[in-house]
């Protein structure tokens, strides 16, 4: 057998092995906030599977915060005998299928940028980047809590695997679309998908630019449009809309969570509150706007295209950001983007400068929040400022992270447009005005 076989069974054993054997994992890691939010919850998954199952509007309760048609499409899983086993089943499927997705994501990429830089490139091999996902400690245990945010991660790579394979918009915005259903979050990627889709258009002198942005929006809009009408066909009612949308956008469960929302929202005046609401979700999108346009992959003088901006690397840096400014973050979020980091290994991550401060942080992170969340709630101890500390931290490893992804990728391309080699140590030294 291969090594990529190897990994994906012996990721596929971990995933399936322990929630079996041990069913009481799945259960702690889902009361975890780390792991755990009301919007990505399987206990309340669970929670409307009895609803649907005895003629109850799905969204009754308020606990319910899933979309209505994945809600119904994994009810016919929990109606199977040994339904606990068929789910293991299914959260390892789900993650060996954007493995599969990862490693042809990476072989494109390396062949892409040799193809447009004129030198070889040789990122990791096909085996290490299964390794980076199916054992990235964050993305197990994200699956072992059977949260439902993996479910939108297949429809995001989709996408991407429809712009670099087929270069097929109206299906990479079609899968777009499915992932912004599944996690309203990740509708403000349009500019980037969008964008990317541009880059490799661009390339072929029979496309018509523009009709990228038009055709891919209205495609991305019709979708969802579809969905949402499907939604309501099958429930019978729109306060689906507020239970998995509203509730996102609105922030009306105001729980302890790794974000930075929910903190200051309990402490905040009550008149204030819809400004910072507005201003928060404005924050969530506006940045990916300055963050796709710098990176675009504009073409030279003569019409050639040029050797600087990442449409890929755009898009992983705008859902760090993402994972950053979302109302309801869990661990897995950021675990998917450092799983993602290893596609870069050649272009950016080699020449990152705070790699160690990053990692540090990170590690400072993960191993106080469930010691700072247990003297909170448990031991009662502590106050909820010491639960927000780890949060700002935490935001702290994604501020960390794109600052330094961003700079270098800025100072290689400087490089590669003044003919400096990267690989020289004493290649003349930029700073920040």
């Amino acid at each position: 057998m291969s090594k990529v076989t190897n990994v994906i069974i012996i990721g596929s054993l971990i995933r399936f092995l322990l929630p079996t054997l041990f069913p009481q994992i799945t259960t702690i890691l889902d009361s975890s906030v780390d792991f755990s939010t009301p919007i990505t919850s399987f206990k309340s998954l669970q929670e409307s599977f009895y609803y649907f199952s005895h003629g109850i509007n799905l969204y009754d309760g308020g606990n319910n915060h899933h979309a209505p048609l994945l809600v119904i499409l994994l009810s016919f899983v929990n109606s199977l005998p040994g339904s606990s086993i068929w789910f293991n089943l299914l959260y390892t499927a789900v993650d060996v299928l954007i493995t599969y997705k990862l490693i042809f994501i990476n072989r494109w990429y390396n062949e892409y940028l040799t193809k447009r830089t004129g030198r070889k490139h040789e990122g990791f091999e096909d085996y290490l980047i299964a390794c980076f996902y199916l054992f990235n400690p964050l993305i197990i245990l994200t699956n072992l809590s059977h949260s439902t945010v993996v479910f939108p991660w297949v429809f995001l790579f989709e996408s991407v695997v429809q712009i670099i394979k087929h270069e097929n918009v109206p299906r990479a915005m079609i899968s777009l679309s499915i992932a912004s259903y599944l996690s309203i979050n990740y509708m403000n990627l349009i500019p980037c998908f969008l964008a990317f889709a541009h880059i490799l258009k661009k390339q072929d002198p029979r496309a018509k630019i523009h009709q990228i942005y038009v055709e891919g929006l209205g495609i991305f809009v019709a979708c969802s449009s579809l969905l949402v009408l499907t939604s309501f066909i099958v429930t019978a009612s729109w306060k689906f809309l507020d239970n998995v949308y509203l509730t996102n956008v609105l922030f009306t469960k105001i729980k302890p969570n790794l974000g930075l929302w929910w903190y200051l929202f309990t402490e905040m005046f009550e008149n204030y509150t819809q400004f910072y609401i507005i201003v928060f979700n404005l924050y969530c999108f506006i940045f990916v706007l300055p963050i796709t346009l710098r990176l675009f992959e504009y073409s030279t003088a003569d019409g050639k295209q040029g050797k600087t901006g990442d449409g890929l690397l755009a898009i992983v840096l705008c859902l760090i950001w993402i994972s950053f400014t979302k109302s309801y973050p869990i661990l897995g979020d950021l675990g998917l983007c450092l799983s993602l980091l290893a596609i870069f290994k050649t272009t950016v991550v080699k020449h990152c400068k705070f790699k160690y401060i990053t990692g540090i942080t990170l590690i400072v992170g993960l191993l106080l929040s469930p010691i700072f969340y247990y003297i909170w709630i448990v031991l009662g101890s502590g106050n909820a400022n010491f639960f927000y500390s780890i949060s700002l931290i935490w935001g702290g490893v994604h501020i960390l992270l794109m600052m330094d992804l961003l700079w270098t990728k800025l100072s290689v391309d400087y490089y590669e447009e003044n003919g400096v080699d990267v690989e020289l140590e004493e290649k003349p030294v930029l700073a920040q005005i």
